[in-house]
């Protein structure tokens, strides 16, 4: 096993040396050699994980403990998708003295489930892409054309339990000091799915911020400060916006909070918001307005600012005045007419909700629908397509912890170590074998005797190879 990573090894540092050589020579260019190492490092990563499963269970099948607990019924092959490739490596099958079942130990101590063909490094790798591409695109990102079906990359997002990844963001969301803000603003907006059903369900989203970030007390760009985003699909009103107190509760001092705006369009589950924040203000946002606006004047922009000033002075008769001269305006266009009434109802029904910059300084525009469009829609509904609805909520948390600083990947296999368990039997055979690494250490021995390596003028990149092969795979961090 050994003399195959020796050669590939040498094999690779050959074709470092001649790439190198054609490129100076302009024989070749970068990309056709970046295309011919990746290749040379996919062999190398595929021998080495097969030899390291391999020596595994060779070091466990020569453990004194388990040969107490359980003996060698036969041995058998098992494949495995990894982010190198393909593999397939042999492991042993054992029978449980005490009348427990039958096992595979290697695969215990390696993290591998009884039926499971795709590492979970493979599949943390998917769920890291399948955020921003479609299924297919992000399967063949991380496997290249050795790619897995639409079908496994939806069962992978099936195994995620989204209430797990919310325990997830929470528990890495209260750290450190409570932040001390004078104004709070919370503001939200909804994106439209279409399901499998042929339905259109709404995908909530709300983010907290304390304003504008700024340079000696001047606005340089509008980049929001402490930004933190909630979503669903699935949850009432009621459980999101507890959530949503909690983290606030958890992460301010609510107390010395002057003024907590919630910012959005209206819509009955944005309200909703009011009961869950204690001392929050609800303030119609701008974007949403200004369309009501429009609808009322069209295109006359004389009409636009005149509607705009009776609003900046509270002036609801003025308003009224506005909209029935339009309403004249337009005489038989029904049409027209519908759609004035539709733009009055609007405002007046938030009348009170309607506050502009010149009313209240601390209040700056709300930004939801952009933010709508940047972490929902551009995956969730920009193209045609229709989600299951628990899989829509699993994408949806995972678009928030994405935006919200966590590297998905980790979020998985943090999420699939926290669920191993394992017999402390096997622990304990686990914990023996590291102290027994005479056979790993034998095999690495013959790395040291690649002339390349051993004879070769010494730089970095020999070096760094020294290091690498003067470790076990032990001592390297498999357990």
């Amino acid at each position: 096993m050994t003399e195959n990573i020796v050669s590939k090894i040498e094999e690779l540092l050959k074709t470092f040396e001649e790439g190198l050589e054609k490129i100076v020579k302009r024989e070749k260019d970068l990309a056709e050699y970046s295309i011919e190492l990746k290749k040379q490092l996919d062999l190398i990563g595929k021998e080495m994980i097969k030899e390291a499963c391999e020596l595994i269970d060779e070091s466990l099948k020569e453990n004194e403990e388990r040969k107490k607990r359980y003996e060698v019924v036969r041995r058998d092959k098992r494949g495995l998708k990894t982010i190198f490739g393909d593999i397939e490596y042999e492991r042993t099958y054992y029978k449980d003295k005490e009348g427990k079942g039958y096992v595979y130990l290697v695969d215990i101590v390696l993290g591998i489930e009884r039926y499971q063909r795709i590492d979970n490094a493979v599949k943390g790798a998917i769920i890291e892409r399948v955020v921003d591409m479609s299924y297919e695109k992000a399967a063949k990102e991380v496997l290249g054309e050795d790619r897995i079906s639409r079908q496994s990359v939806m069962n992978i997002l099936k195994g995620i339990d989204s209430k797990e990844l919310d325990e997830i963001q929470h528990s890495k969301s209260v750290k450190g000091e409570k932040k001390v803000v004078k104004e709070l603003y919370i503001e939200a907006d909804e994106d439209h799915i279409s399901l499998q059903n042929g339905k259109k369900e709404i995908a909530k989203l709300a983010y907290i911020n304390t304003g504008y970030k700024e340079e000696k007390g001047v606005v340089i760009r509008k980049e929001l400060k402490d930004l933190h985003y909630f979503s669903s699909v699935k949850e009432d009103a009621d459980d999101f916006w507890a959530k949503v107190g909690k983290y606030i509760e958890e992460n301010f001092e609510v107390e010395k909070i002057e003024n907590i705006y919630l910012l959005g369009d209206g819509a009955n589950w944005i309200k909703k918001g009011l009961e869950w924040i204690d001392g929050a203000e609800f303030v119609l946002d701008k974007f949403h307005l200004t369309k009501e606006i429009m609808k009322i004047a069209g295109g006359d922009r004389k009409l636009f600012n005149e509607i705009l000033k009776a609003l900046r002075e509270k002036d609801r008769e003025g308003f009224e005045a506005l909209v029935k001269e339009k309403m004249e305006e337009v005489k038989e266009d029904e049409l027209a007419k519908r759609r004035i009434k539709k733009g009055r109802r609007y405002i007046l029904s938030h009348w009170d909700n309607i506050v502009l910059e010149a009313a209240n300084v601390n209040i700056k525009g709300c930004s939801a629908e952009g933010h709508v469009s940047h972490v929902l829609a551009e995956r969730m509904s920009s193209r045609p397509r229709g989600w299951s609805e628990d899989i829509a909520e699993t994408m949806v948390k995972l678009l928030s912890l994405k935006y919200n600083g966590f590297e998905l990947m980790n979020v998985y296999l943090e999420k699939i170590k926290a669920k191993k368990s394992e017999r402390q039997e096997v622990k304990e055979i686990a914990k023996g074998i590291i102290k027994n690494g005479k056979r790993v250490r034998k095999g690495t021995e013959k790395w040291n005797n690649i002339p390349v390596i051993a004879n070769g003028k010494v730089n970095q990149l020999r070096r760094a190879l020294k290091s690498l092969i003067s470790c076990s795979f032990y001592n390297a961090g498999i357990f």
